[in-house]
């Protein structure tokens, strides 16, 4: 809770504020707290410090809202206030609620990011919305800058930073989700939504913070709203039960730039779709821009809902492929020169080519490599990087079993997992199967009979066959059947192998 501690303003008494604000997250939790008291301003005056000496006790002030929003936070949070307040001040301490100052600010704050803890950040309500924000006309695209008061009280200066897009080391894996990113940010609502997808660990959030970023520096008066699909969620469901839905929506529906993450954690709650939809659909009203991230593709994600996937389709997607070699060694590279870390061509090289599934795993050993230097007194070099991350090798390098080519094939498409290991000879069985031993002769070390035994007591000769029918697929690109629905052979493989990545 330090950063939202932090962020009091006005305080007479820094530590006992501190204290109170702590004391008072703990009573309705840190989510809650985020949404309703991430910027408050709270004094604590000593009682040698107030004018009313009748008492022995402080006075605890907290300025929070203003009309209606002011009386409904004070209605509903005033017992868990008091009873903070008490427990940091001691009995009879006095709780005054204000309204802010200055509510237009409250209203409408710049554009500076919430601290990392604070899951939503009021944005100014579009006409309409409840809120005295400007509504763009229909067909108007594009941020408008000056359009929010710059009297809001700053961010705290503690928040974490967030990525930015110049720091993304780019190249063929991931050229197209960067370029549509930039274009999304330089030419807002064009391509709303814009759904960038990939495995874990490729860069999307990378991406989606250096979007805010860049928005940020682009149009200071514009706000840029980012959340994962998890705390989107949360702040929804506490908006609905706690009676703060219209501000929820202003906070959402009112940003030039409205960024969700994860998007496949929305599978299967449908009042919160529901309320997704409903924003998408009001920002495209307003010309606004959507950026959406998830693990996998759309085609994967049915449980969305036809109405979503249909509006996703209607703006951009664009792939994140696992990292290639030069990919890798960028990220190393810049990563050391970041930390100030020495590290010569071939650590960077051995890291580059041992840590291939994603960049996580590249920052992990950068980290790893950097401990050990510091902790031994030693320079980076090869033998003691390879030493130091002999147990992450390993690990990247796991290998992969015949049930995982399975599991992963059945999870890719749909597929019931008896459909692989079944005597039918139709495409919609042959084809998966065929796909399957040809993917276990790529990725697993098993022998030719343990393949053919694993998928349906067949011979070695059947998987040989089958090895070289689908690498004639993939040279002459010719679609197969899966899941009765054909699908270009890449394609295929690829989305397979995004499920293994995954794990």
């Amino acid at each position: 809770m330090g950063n939202a501690a932090d962020t009091a303003v006005g305080s007479t008494d820094a530590a006992s504020v501190k204290r109170v604000l702590r004391a008072f997250e703990e009573r309705i939790g840190t989510d809650r707290f985020a949404v309703w008291f991430g910027g408050v301003g709270v004094q604590v005056a000593p009682a040698d410090r107030r004018t009313d000496r009748r008492t022995a006790a402080p006075t605890v002030t907290i300025a929070a809202g203003s009309g209606f929003t002011h009386e409904w936070l004070r209605r509903t949070f005033r017992a868990d206030f008091e009873a903070a307040a008490s427990a940091v001040c001691g009995e009879g301490v006095e709780v005054r609620w204000e309204p802010v100052a200055n509510p237009v600010a409250e209203d409408r704050p710049t554009a500076s990011p919430p601290p990392p803890n604070h899951p939503i950040k009021e944005a100014p309500a579009a006409a309409g919305e409840g809120g005295p924000g400007r509504r763009r006309p229909s067909g108007e695209r594009g941020f408008a800058p000056g359009r929010h008061s710059t009297a809001a009280a700053p961010a705290s200066p503690s928040r974490r930073r967030g990525h930015m897009l110049e720091d993304f080391v780019v190249g063929p894996s991931n050229r197209m989700a960067v370029g549509a990113v930039e274009m999304a940010v330089s030419r807002p609502g064009e391509v709303s939504p814009l759904v960038i997808h990939g495995s874990s660990g490729l860069g999307k959030t990378h991406l989606l913070e250096g979007a805010c970023e860049r928005v940020r520096e682009l149009h200071p008066g514009a706000t840029a709203v980012c959340l994962s699909a998890e705390q989107f969620t949360t702040a929804f469901l506490q908006a609905l039960h706690g009676g703060g839905l219209p501000g929820f929506r202003r906070s959402c529906r009112g940003a030039d730039l409205l960024v969700i993450d994860d998007v496949q954690f929305f599978v299967g709650k449908k009042a919160t779709l529901l309320e997704v939809l409903h924003t998408i659909d009001a920002l495209q009203r307003l010309g606004r821009q959507v950026i959406l991230a998830c693990d996998r593709e759309l085609d994967a994600l049915p449980e969305l809902g036809a109405d979503l996937l249909t509006r996703c389709r209607g703006g951009m997607t664009a792939r994140i492929l696992p990292p290639d070699y030069d990919v890798r060694r960028g990220i190393v590279t810049a990563l050391c020169a970041k930390r100030g870390i020495v590290v010569p061509d071939d650590v960077t090289h051995y890291i580059a080519t041992s840590m291939t599934r994603h960049a996580r795993e590249l920052y992990g050993a950068v980290n790893r490599l950097q401990a050990t230097s510091t902790m031994l007194g030693l320079p980076v070099g090869l033998g003691m990087a390879e030493e130091a991350l002999a147990d992450l090798v390993r690990s990247s390098g796991r290998s992969v079993r015949l049930a995982d080519i399975e599991r992963a094939v059945c999870k890719a498409f749909g597929i019931d997992g008896g459909c692989l290991q079944s005597a039918r000879r139709s495409r919609t069985g042959s084809h998966p199967r065929m796909l399957a031993m040809y993917l276990a002769r790529k990725h697993t070390q098993s022998a030719l009979a343990e393949i053919g035994q694993y998928f349906g007591r067949r011979s070695h000769s059947t998987v040989i066959a089958a090895q070289k029918a689908v690498g004639e697929w993939v040279a002459s690109g010719t679609p197969i059947v899966l899941a009765d629905a054909t699908w270009s052979v890449d394609e295929a493989i690829r989305r397979v192998e995004d499920v293994l990545r995954a794990g």
